[in-house]
Parts: structure tokens; C-alpha cells; sequence
């Protein structure tokens, strides 16, 4: 019987490990690349902001009444609104991704065409062209209300995002990750059912008697803690693999000397979830020394 118990309960404890580490993944997976919050705050501390706007920058076509100097004031005027209104559009995008939710972000250009409007007029009457010289204020005014509306005729009054906006082709690939969402969310429940049917498996394999119980959980989560440390440490691969994902795009070659410190934050919950198994697994098999086996005595029978 004790052989049947020990096979069951083996059988119990290698299916809790391989449940517990998959679910190490997938919490990994929730608190950073599914977690808005550690997406804005990475894309803060790898300098994204910067090397986007930068590269966009460079993509700008010449202007005879917008040189260099302008561009950088409108740039550093806009930066903290560009920045506040990317983190709102990357929220809304993962309420759709996660929740229940449309997708119709809808943002006003309003403020980018004022801030564009007075830099530009603030440069042209600094720097007045030669067909501007000498002539009344009303000629000037009317020249700046066609550059004006030049502006607005560039920059439309809202920026949408949408299913409908972004095309056939973009809205499949978003309702494909979507539905990958939902799976992860749907498989992070479903380990946490079977880890703990698990582990009352093993309880009633050892019949409920405390010492095996918590030896057998005990060693199973000591090895759950080892896996996941030494996985998380092997983050060189996830460098590899990023590296080879910011090559393909030019606008992100910048962030090459970043990337080791990324895949550590990347890494750092399943690390942090190991040691916390290794810590707990460590204590039950401590405690398993504290229980007694029960003694079993001789078989009294009734001889009368």
C-alpha cells in the first residue's frame, strides 16, 4: 500500500511542478509584457520618447520658415504632451486587449497646431522674409493666416484609433493578440484550479498524515524555486532575441546597450517568484522533521 501511496503521490508531485513553473511563466508574462504600467515605465527608462522623436525629426521635409531651432522648441514644448498622450493610448489599447472594450481612442491635435502656430510666427516675424519687408501689418497678418491655415490643412483637428482606422489588415492582427490575451487569462486561472486539486491529490495520497504531505510539496516547490531561478538567469537568450527584434527596425538601433537591463526587468518576476517557492519549500521540509509518523500497534483481538 505504502508503494501504490509513494507512485500516486510521485505522479502528483512531478504534474505540480511542471503546473507551478508554467504558471511562473505566465505571471511573469502578466506583471510586464501584458502590464501597461511596466510598458510605460520601460519605454520612460530605455529613452523611447527620444529616440522616436529623433528619428521623426529626421523624416520632416525642409521648410522655408521652419528651421532647425524652431523644430527643437516645438519638439521640447510637445514632449510632455507627447508623452502623456502615448501612456493614454497605450492604457486604452490593453483595456481593449484585456477587457471587454472597443477600440476608439480619439485625442485632439488642438494644442500640437497652437504650439506649431505661435513658433512658427514667432520665427517668421524674428526673421521676416524679403517680400515681407516694409509692408503693412495687415499684409503680414494675412500671410501668417495662410500659413495658418497650411498648418491645419497638415496637422488634422484629432488623431482616431480605431479598428476601422487602421485597416483591415492591423485590426485581424489586434483581435489575433486579443484572443491570445484571453487564452493566457484563461490558462492563469486554470493552473491555479490544478495546482490546488494538485496538492490536495497529494494529501489523500498520503491518507492526510502531515509529514509526507508536506515533505513531498515541501521538496516539489524546492524544485519549482531552483527551475525558475536558474531559467530567469538564463536571460542571456531573451537579449538575443530582443537584439535581433530591435535590428530589424532602424528607429530603435539606440537602445542596442539597453537591452541586457531590459531582459533583467523582464525576468524579474519569475526570479522573484522562484526564490518565494524555493523559500516556502525550504520551510515545509522543515516542518516535515516536526511531525512523528504514526505508530501503528499490535492488533488486539477479543479472545473471548
Amino acid at each position: 500500500m505504502n508503494a501504490v501511496r509513494g507512485f500516486f503521490s510521485g505522479v502528483f508531485c512531478f504534474l505540480l511542478f511542471d503546473v507551478l513553473v508554467f504558471l511562473g511563466l505566465i505571471i511573469s508574462i502578466n506583471l510586464t509584457l501584458l502590464n501597461p504600467d511596466f510598458v510605460i515605465s520601460k519605454l520612460g527608462e530605455l529613452d523611447v520618447y527620444s529616440v522616436v522623436i529623433e528619428q521623426a525629426k529626421a523624416q520632416l521635409p525642409g521648410q522655408e520658415f521652419i528651421d532647425a531651432e524652431t523644430v527643437d522648441k516645438i519638439v521640447n514644448e510637445l514632449t510632455p504632451w507627447f508623452k502623456e498622450q502615448t501612456d493614454d493610448v497605450i492604457r486604452d489599447v490593453y483595456a481593449y486587449l484585456k477587457e471587454d472594450r472597443e477600440l476608439n481612442v480619439v485625442i485632439s491635435l488642438e494644442q500640437v497646431r497652437t504650439v506649431v502656430k505661435e513658433n512658427i510666427r514667432e520665427a517668421v516675424l524674428n526673421s521676416l522674409p524679403p517680400q515681407l519687408q516694409g509692408v503693412p501689418q495687415n499684409v503680414i497678418d494675412t500671410f501668417m493666416s495662410q500659413l495658418y491655415e497650411g498648418v491645419d490643412s497638415f496637422i488634422p483637428a484629432t488623431f482616431q484609433l480605431s479598428e476601422t482606422s487602421v485597416g483591415q489588415q492591423v485590426a485581424a492582427q489586434l483581435q489575433q493578440v486579443k484572443q491570445v490575451v484571453g487564452y493566457i487569462d484563461t490558462v492563469y486561472k486554470t493552473l491555479i484550479i490544478v495546482a490546488v486539486v494538485l496538492v490536495l491529490l497529494i494529501a489523500l495520497a498520503h491518507w492526510w498524515q502531515p509529514k509526507p504531505i508536506t515533505r513531498s510539496i515541501g521538496i516539489t516547490f524546492i524544485l519549482v524555486g531552483a527551475a525558475c531561478i536558474i531559467g530567469s538567469l538564463l536571460d542571456v537568450w531573451l537579449v538575443q532575441a530582443l537584439s535581433r527584434l530591435v535590428g530589424e527596425s532602424s528607429m530603435l538601433l539606440g537602445l542596442q546597450s539597453k537591452l541586457p537591463q531590459l531582459a533583467s526587468d523582464l525576468t524579474a518576476p519569475v526570479r522573484m517568484y522562484g526564490i518565494g517557492f524555493l523559500g516556502s519549500g525550504i520551510v515545509l521540509v522543515a516542518i516535515s522533521f516536526l511531525f512523528r509518523l504514526p505508530v501503528t500497534g499490535p492488533d488486539l483481538r477479543n479472545t473471548y
